[in-house]
């Protein structure tokens, strides 16, 4: 490292629910100015909305009651600053919910800042009447009418409000939508004074470019440094530990890419590169809310032991429209496992499935589909999986089935299970299932991905501070 100012940034999660160790042993040993932590996805998303409608108070990441409790105190007293998408659908509820944790523990003077203006689950009609289609991204079919209950509706907002709750002194962000890479971006565009929604030149797009490089590295957490590696398979190194990312990162954008050396896992080169490509379409045109990153020419370097080099990153003017998702309630799903022994596991898998769907024909029931899956043989590629003969299936010393089903209603599910448990008895010898009623009348919710004027969308941030 030169002796120019470097800020540290550490990917602290990569998603809702990931482990906190490694986020508390960067505090603990001070390796990081600010731990960011991204706790969304679109299916998460959904699984706040389930929390909202129970309890209109939740409809955040959850895990931050515990990091409110342990990490963030130490992250705090350390001097570090926490950036986090954690706030999901309720960031306001959420910032109530840590200060009043802090407040307990008698940590006062903590400023706690949360983005909100993603939300548009309400402002649907007013899309509508200003004559947006919301056409889907994949299908070009627009939304209205409507086709299912909307569930929630988000944009992925960009770093510009990030910059300006730091700008304001935040210790702790609690944002909603803010697209992934952009909460790094922010970072550095409050500690760098990059231009963000005023970027103009070619130099600015570059720095943030950089940045959403930066943040696209670290924001999956440990898959950056030797977790979920085929690159650096067999993995040879201590997994248990994992040590997650963190970036130097220097004002033109460059970064090293490091870890703890107390920790395990790998940072290299292949490890990188792997995080670099994955969800990205297009490398030349990674699309993002404040830039189109431009990976075609970047460099990445090993430069020493888990220690990589990352520069010279490219962006091109941000787009005029940001993404919205759109949640949708498509019915249930309902699923169960059934295993099946040697001899003729197959035969008597195919003799369970047959009278099944035999079954479910007699009950008052309505099932829209039924996916009936051999683990380890078709299980995760469904059609996609080579075949394999009866006779050779027929040799395994036992086969399992999982038979799924989607249907529109909050019943249909424990119906039909119900219907073929007879089948333990009545049917082919061998075969066992899962203890219970199985996964019984999941949400099934789906995702309507479309784009919107950017004109529509104002982030909005408010701060509270503990003590007060």
């Amino acid at each position: 490292m030169n002796e120019r100012k470097t800020i540290r940034i550490a990917g602290a999660q990569g998603f809702y629910g990931d482990s906190p160790m490694a986020a508390l042993a960067i505090a603990m040993e001070s390796g990081a100015d600010y731990l960011m932590h991204d706790a969304l996805a679109e299916l998460t998303l959904s699984i706040l909305q389930k929390d909202k409608l129970k309890d209109p108070a939740l409809g955040y990441a959850r895990d931050i009651e515990l990091h409110a409790k342990t990490l963030y105190p130490l992250a705090f007293s350390k001097g570090i600053r926490i950036v986090t998408n954690s706030g999901g659908l309720n960031p306001e509820s959420a910032a109530g919910k840590v200060k009043a944790q802090l407040e307990k523990l008698g940590i006062k003077g903590i400023r706690i800042a949360t983005i909100t203006g993603d939300d548009f689950l309400n402002r649907l009609p007013e899309l509508e009447a200003a004559g947006h289609l919301l056409e889907n991204l994949d299908n070009g079919e627009p939304y209205f009418p409507a086709k299912y209950p909307v569930t929630h509706a988000n944009v992925y907002t960009g770093a510009q409000a990030v910059k300006e709750a730091l700008d304001q002194g935040a210790n702790l962000i609690l944002a909603g939508r803010v697209a992934d890479p952009c909460l790094a971006l922010g970072i550095l565009a409050h500690e760098f004074g990059w231009k963000i929604d005023d970027a103009s030149t070619q130099e600015d797009w570059d720095r943030l470019a950089s940045g959403i490089t930066i943040g696209h590295i670290l924001e999956c957490g440990g898959q950056a440094s030797g977790g979920n590696s085929y690159a650096e398979w067999p993995m040879n190194y201590p997994v248990s530990n994992l040590g997650y990312p963190i970036a130097h990162v220097q004002e033109d954008g460059s970064a090293i890419i490091t870890k703890l050396d107390s920790q395990g896992g790998k940072v290299s080169r292949n490890t990188v590169r792997e995080q670099l490509v994955y969800e990205i379409h297009d490398p030349a045109n990674y699309i993002t809310p404040d830039v189109i990153v431009d990976l075609t020419q970047i460099e990445v370097t090993d430069i020493a032991e888990n220690q990589v080099s990352v520069r010279n990153v490219k962006g091109k003017p941000r787009p005029e429209k940001l993404k919205l998702t759109i949640g949708q309630m498509e019915g249930y799903t309902t699923d169960q496992f059934f295993f099946f022994s040697w001899p003729n596991a197959y035969d008597k898998l195919k003799m369970f499935e047959k009278a099944a769907r035999e079954i479910w024909t007699k009950l008052p029931v309505r099932i829209d589909e039924a996916r009936f899956n051999i683990i380890g043989v078709n299980g995760l590629h469904e059609e996609a999986a080579p075949e394999v003969s009866a006779e050779e299936l027929n040799q395994r010393s036992e086969l399992g089935l999982r038979i799924a089903i989607k249907h529109r209603d909050d019943r249909t599910g424990k119906t039909a299970v119900q219907g073929i448990v007879c089948l333990g008895l009545n049917g082919p010898p061998g075969v066992i299932s899962v203890p219970g009623w199985g996964n019984v009348n999941r949400a099934m919710l789906s995702l309507w991905p479309t784009l919107i004027p950017r004109s529509f969308v104002q982030p909005e941030v408010k701060v509270i501070v503990t003590g007060d």
